[in-house]
């Protein structure tokens, strides 16, 4: 198993307001990806605080059960506990009132798999083909739920950058739980920076080919700035290829 991670802040912004960890202890890994929205730095304080945050959840709270339903239940409260954390900083300080971050998480040992989201970025995995595993807190998918919107629209709808669900906006927070124990061959997370404006069928193929994996982490970034740039871009690959 390998992992890497690359962030890049595009060609347009003037700050990176994404961040990314990707942290191990006796095995368990703990791998994250946020994008901050806010204000003036606001944005790069949620991220960076959020990253902050769950490392040292997972540094001070030890993952003890190793379950599938132990992980999940670890990274679900985790996650809730870093929301609260990002809720008192917001509301003790008026620069970043109104900051909010996405949050996708993986927390895994061996092939046991417990992920969360929080927001648009996403977590795909590859069996075979590219599949999404999370579905956006934003209005357009809800609206693509609803039947009123295609997902080729919803890439180009003025109001797509409207979420309904992040981090530090509110006191609690809706997190959604997803699990895996069978065999995948990569796992990635990323930004709507790389989503947003790369079709599923470039990322797939940047995903599968053989070279090393942070040259694939990087051909993902090129292939979101060849697009443009518009936004910052982050990527968190794993590959169990090998294992």
């Amino acid at each position: 198993m390998k992992i890497a991670g690359r962030t890049d802040i595009g060609r347009v912004r003037r700050i990176n307001q994404d961040a990314f960890l990707m942290v191990a202890d006796h095995g368990v890994h703990l791998c994250a990806v946020c994008d901050g929205m806010g204000g003036a730095a606001a944005g790069e304080v949620a991220s960076s605080k959020a990253i902050e945050y769950l490392n040292e959840e997972f540094a001070n709270n030890p993952v003890l059960d190793t379950s599938l339903n132990g992980l999940s239940d670890w990274l679900e409260s985790a996650i809730a506990h870093v929301n609260e954390r990002l809720y008192a900083l917001a509301s003790a300080n008026e620069k970043y009132l109104g900051m909010g971050t996405t949050m996708v998480a993986v927390l895994f040992k061996g092939r046991k798999l417990a992920m969360a989201n929080v927001g648009d970025s996403r977590i795909y995995l590859v069996k075979e083909h590219l599949q999404q595993v999370t579905t956006d807190h934003s209005l357009v998918q809800e609206l693509i739920d609803a039947g009123r919107l295609s997902e080729a629209e919803a890439k180009e709808h003025p109001q797509r950058s409207i979420l309904t669900n992040v981090l530090a906006i509110q006191p609690s927070v809706v997190i959604d739980r997803f699990v895996i124990d069978e065999p995948i061959e990569q796992l990635l997370l990323a930004s709507d920076g790389l989503h947003g404006y790369v079709d599923d069928e470039v990322i797939e193929a940047c995903l599968q080919t053989s070279k090393p994996l942070e040259e694939v982490a990087q051909s993902l970034i090129d292939a979101a700035n060849a697009k443009g740039g518009y936004d910052n871009t982050t990527v968190v690959v794993i590959d169990f290829r090998g294992n």
